[in-house]
């Protein structure tokens, strides 16, 4: 079995902690006002039966939510120590969400050269009418070497557990990839 840490980060109030409920299938109770994390949550479940290159593999999630609050910005860098993969999460209806993802786009991305291809965007539909609202042509740009995904979990929760299935598939094939050729070079150099 594949261990995979998976950080869902982005602006405040941007819908994190309800998706990493959602996709991990915890149950708290709540009350419906918005509670900012505190640092952050880690969420542990696993998958079964992911069609990695014609192999059905298993994976345990650590889905890591991290508070969009700069003030925990010193603790970024032990966050994304080790990490697998990104969910960037944003409300496409608040006009803050592109300003604030770039700069954590910029922190986690640019300066850590983490790669694009380990990385989606999630666009947070919290209401209905948020479907209607242009996305930033800022932020499209910023993100436009990922998949980017309107999410919206009331009318289609099973699309976002397909999405997020789809994007823990893509990963674990990276990371086989990556283990099978250095499996390679290791035989590679010893019959050298």
């Amino acid at each position: 079995m594949y261990k995979l840490k998976i950080l869902l980060i982005g602006p405040c109030a941007s819908g994190k902690t309800t998706i990493a409920n959602f996709l991990s299938g915890a149950t708290e109770n709540s009350s419906g006002e918005y509670r900012p994390t505190q640092g952050v949550r880690i969420l542990e479940f696993e998958m079964q039966n992911l069609n990695v290159n014609n192999r059905n593999l298993k994976a345990a999630i650590e889905l890591w939510d991290c508070s969009g609050d700069h003030k925990f910005e010193a603790c970024w860098p032990a966050l994304q120590r080790d990490a697998h993969g990104i969910i960037f999460v944003y409300n496409p209806s608040s006009g803050d969400h592109a300003r604030d993802s770039e700069l954590l786009y910029n922190y986690f991305i640019t300066q850590t050269g983490f790669s694009h291809k380990n990385c989606v965007v999630f666009a947070n539909q919290k209401q209905p009418a948020d479907k209607d609202v242009r996305y930033s042509s800022r932020l499209l740009t910023t993100f436009s070497r990922m998949p980017q995904v309107p999410v919206n979990i009331e009318e289609s929760g099973n699309r976002l557990r397909a999405d997020f299935s789809s994007f823990i598939v893509s990963v674990l094939g990276g990371l086989r990839d990556r283990s099978e050729q250095e499996e390679l070079n290791i035989i590679s150099m010893q019959s050298a």
